[in-house]
């Protein structure tokens, strides 16, 4: 999950390849804007089979916050290791 799970936040948030983003956060990346937010959650539901509430997409504004969400709401199954 892990490696599948950085791929998306790269993806989603316009990063080149290969950038770690493990200490990412909607304060530190300049490109993680509103709309790459959406993008992002969006595509997070779709690699991971979650269906991600309003509230808790609030929430989400770090790799972390996000890898534990998956963790727990996902049980860490989706996606590729």
């Amino acid at each position: 999950m892990e490696h599948k799970l950085q791929e998306v936040v790269r993806a989603a948030l316009e990063l080149a390849p290969g950038t770690d983003v493990t200490h990412a956060a909607q304060a530190n990346v300049a490109t993680w804007d509103s709309l790459a937010h959406v993008s992002l959650m969006l595509a997070l539901e779709g690699e991971f089979g979650v269906t991600v509430s309003m509230r808790d997409q609030l929430e989400l504004t770090s790799y972390d916050a996000i890898r534990r969400y998956l963790a727990e709401h996902n049980g860490g199954n989706g996606g590729s290791a």
